[in-house]
């Protein structure tokens, strides 16, 4: 893997540990509840429904316990019509039904695996890790949801659906599958598949040509093709030493790149994804802000409903008029102006609080869930950046060896190593060929799945933006009609019907100058004492972390003390 590879791959998701702190905690799993899942529409993973992940189990692992979570992966195609027409659904890769146990991990595996398997290949994101509250249930049914697309989105991508990895990863036993992460191993578990597809794979060899690398140790079609696998083989296992990242290395700043006629479509599309990109980062990052906005406006008119609460009670004490029915305070005036207005900021709260939940399942988790996707894509042209390095490195090299023999050959005493030169150049040549092989078939898998793609990008964001903008006329009409029904509510009072009808100071004051000093002294105490004894509502205390990680226990605590008349006094 050249350090370009591995600088774009760096993603925390692809830890082979399950539980290594290599992540934080989404803040959309902090914010929703385990059963308000994201809505990722019209993607094709939701017509593979037959393919689930459920059932999380914590188990502990070997003396020290290590916990870690098992998933259920269940595999159930559906049966195919009595008439023996093909079935509907034609993205079925295995004829009978299977149910493993799978961990992170596995799935990490797996995602590394297809990359190998299908260089170019647009691989689906796995799930992000997090450092902390790994066992929550909160968190586990997020990566549960998130696992199970991911698989969906494998099994029903034409270009890796039929690899080797994926087929013992769903339906191989616990050995054959412990086996091939280990060794990479697959025995006949693809043999013995009856309903795999033919994979795109060109296992077909070129021509002999015996004039090709005069003195080479093949002299047959038969011999040639050994060497040809012997070398296909070595490229495809061999990891990256630092000779080779070295000479690739040095082709990359040469420049010395072979080129081909396709090399301006793949500059526009890589212009294309960068703008993409750039375009949906900015759009991100505006409605983060709008989102925080909304929840900020939930918090803000909490907070104003309960004053205008407590301004109407201070009314109701001075101001307000005793009913002869039930000796209780009837609010007049400004008292039922700020009582109504307490009642509309209250349903304006749990309103704007609905519209930030909104927004965060219906908007920005399904335009963050498009942003990977886009760097998934950006990995698939990296990797045949990547084969492009591989065979511009071994075309050079031929060309050092093709030098070194003809060096040999002309020089006196050096006849007897052009022999072993010509064996080193037979096999530069066969890599050449398994070079050129792979990085033509990386690009048209490249070009057919960019063009998938994009047909799928359209869909996806027309119907995301669809649903926002329904998102925003519903809350908007909501609001509308809240404030509307409170304006008649408002224009019916008459505020001068607030003038002082109990307690006055002014009326204490005259009647002090007629009974003296010591009963003005006394009424304007009992004055004062009831005005000091009006209760107060307090502020609602901070809010305790909920199992959804929401605010809702301030709304809620809200509505309940409001719903208490009169309000408790403060101890």
């Amino acid at each position: 893997m050249s350090p370009e590879e591995s600088r774009i791959e760096s993603n925390p998701s692809m830890s082979s540990d399950d539980e290594s702190p290599n992540g934080v905690e989404n803040d959309l799993s902090n914010s929703m509840e385990s059963s308000m899942q994201p809505r990722l529409l019209v993607h094709p993973e939701n017509s593979v429904a037959y393919v689930t992940v459920s059932d999380p189990v914590q188990v502990n692992e070997g003396i020290a316990g290590r916990k870690f979570t098992m998933y259920r992966v269940n595999y159930d195609p559906p049966l195919p019509p009595a008439d023996g027409s093909s079935p509907n659904n034609c993205n079925a890769i295995l004829s009978y039904a299977t149910s493993v146990n799978r961990r992170y991990s596995d799935f990490s595996w797996l995602y590394e695996r297809l990359h190998k398997e299908r260089p170019g290949a647009i691989v689906p994101p796995l799930p992000e890790k997090q450092s902390v509250s790994r066992f929550s249930e909160v968190f586990i049914e997020g990566r549960r949801f998130h696992l199970e697309i991911f698989l969906r989105r494998v099994v029903c991508n034409p270009e890796l659906k039929d690899t080797e990895c994926l087929l013992v990863f769903l339906g191989g036993g616990d050995d054959e599958f412990k086996k091939a992460k280990k060794d990479g191993s697959f025995g006949s578990v693809k043999a013995n598949v009856e309903a795999a597809a033919t994979g795109p794979a060109d296992e077909s060899y070129p021509p002999f040509d015996p004039e090709m690398a005069p003195g080479a140790h093949y002299n047959s079609q038969q011999d040639y093709n050994k060497l040809i696998d012997k070398v296909e083989e070595e490229l495809s296992t061999k990891k990256a030493g630092i000779k080779k990242w070295i000479k690739e290395r040095k082709t990359s700043l040469k420049g010395t790149m072979v080129r081909s006629p396709d090399d301006a479509i793949f500059d526009e599309i890589t212009n294309y994804i960068s703008a993409l990109e750039m375009g949906l980062k900015r759009i991100d990052t505006q409605t983060s802000s709008l989102i925080r906005r909304d929840k900020d406006v939930s918090t803000c008119m909490l907070e104003f409903g309960l004053g205008c609460e407590a301004l109407c009670h201070i009314d109701d004490e001075i101001n307000g008029v005793v009913s002869e029915e039930d000796d209780t305070t009837i609010s007049t005036g400004i008292g039922q102006t700020f009582r109504q207005m307490g009642k509309t900021a209250d349903e304006i709260s749990k309103l704007s609080y609905e519209y930030y939940e909104k927004e965060l399942s219906c908007f920005r988790e399904p335009l963050r869930d498009h942003l990977k996707m886009i760097h998934a894509v950006k990995i698939a042209l990296q990797k045949r950046h990547n084969r492009r390095v591989t065979y511009s490195t071994c075309i050079n090299a031929v060309e050092s060896k093709k030098a070194s023999v003809h060096k040999y050959k002309i020089t006196p005493g050096k006849e007897g190593k052009s022999v072993e030169a010509a064996a080193s150049l037979a096999r530069a040549e066969a890599t050449v060929i398994v070079a050129k092989q792979n990085y033509e078939e990386c690009s048209q898998r490249v070009l057919r799945e960019v063009d998938r793609f994009r047909k799928e990008n359209a869909s996806y964001m027309y119907a995301t933006m669809l649903e926002f903008a329904k998102v925003q006329k519903e809350h908007h009409d909501k609001m509308n009609n809240a404030w509307g029904s409170l304006v008649p509510q408002l224009e019916g009072l008459d505020a001068s019907d607030s003038a002082l009808r109990g307690k006055s100071f002014v009326e204490a004051s005259a009647a002090a100058s007629k009974n003296g000093s010591s009963s003005v002294e006394t009424d304007v105490e009992a004055i004062t004492t009831d005005v000091q004894n009006i209760a107060m509502p307090s502020y609602p205390p901070p809010p305790e972390p909920t199992s959804n990680g929401m605010e809702s226990s301030v709304l809620n605590e809200a509505v309940r003390y409001r719903a208490v008349d009169p309000l408790p006094t403060e101890e």
